[in-house]
C-alpha cells in the first residue's frame, strides 16, 4: 500500500467520523430544559399528592383482646406440647436397630475366595515392586466381576492406601483401576 493510499483512507476515516458527530447532534430531539424541568416538577407533585392521600386514610386498628390470662395460656401450651410429645415416643420405634437390622453381607462363593486371594496377590505383588502398570491392572480388572462388593471394596482400599502414601507408582495410561 502506497503512502498516497495510505493517506487516502486516513483522510476518508476522519471524514466519516466528523460526520457521523454532525448527524448525531443534527438529528438530537430538541427538548428543552424546561421541558425536562417541567416534566420532572410534574412528578414531584404526583409523588407528594400520594403521600397525602396514604397519610389521610385511616388505618386499621390492631385487634385488642382485654383480660387475657398470659400464666394459663402457658399452661395451656406446655399441656398441649407433652401430649403431642408423649404420643410421638408412644409412636416411635425403641430404637432404629430394632426397626431394621443391617443386612449380612453374603457369604462369598468358592469362586469368589479364589478371585480374591488372586487379586490379593496381585495387589500385594504390586506394592511389593512400587509399581502399579497396565499388566497389573488389566490382570486385577479382569477378577473384579468374581467379586462380592466388600471384597472389591477391600482391595480398592488397599490400592488407595498405597497410591496415596506414594508405595505404589502408576504406570498405566489412564486410570489405574
Amino acid at each position: 500500500m502506497t503512502t498516497a493510499s495510505r493517506a487516502c483512507y486516513l483522510a476518508l476515516l476522519v471524514a466519516a467520523a466528523g460526520a457521523g458527530v454532525a448527524v448525531g447532534r443534527w438529528s438530537q430531539p430538541a427538548s428543552a430544559p424546561d421541558e425536562t424541568a417541567h416534566r420532572l416538577e410534574r412528578l414531584e407533585t404526583e409523588v407528594r399528592l400520594m403521600r397525602q392521600s396514604l397519610e389521610r386514610a385511616p388505618r386499621p386498628a390492631l385487634p385488642t383482646v382485654s383480660g387475657l390470662d398470659e400464666a394459663a395460656l402457658r399452661e395451656d401450651l406446655r399441656r398441649m406440647m407433652r401430649e403431642e410429645l408423649s404420643v410421638a415416643r408412644a409412636e416411635a420405634p425403641a430404637s432404629p436397630s430394632e426397626e431394621r437390622p443391617a443386612p449380612k453381607p453374603p457369604t462369598p462363593s468358592p469362586a469368589s475366595l479364589e478371585a480374591f486371594a488372586q487379586a490379593s496377590q496381585i495387589v500385594d505383588q504390586g506394592i511389593s515392586a512400587g509399581r502399579w502398570g497396565e499388566h497389573e491392572r488389566s490382570a486385577f480388572l479382569a477378577l473384579r466381576g468374581q467379586l462380592t462388593e466388600q471384597q472389591d471394596r477391600e482391595l480398592y482400599k488397599r490400592l488407595a492406601i498405597a497410591i496415596n502414601s506414594q508405595q505404589l507408582r502408576i504406570t498405566t495410561n489412564g486410570p489405574p483401576f
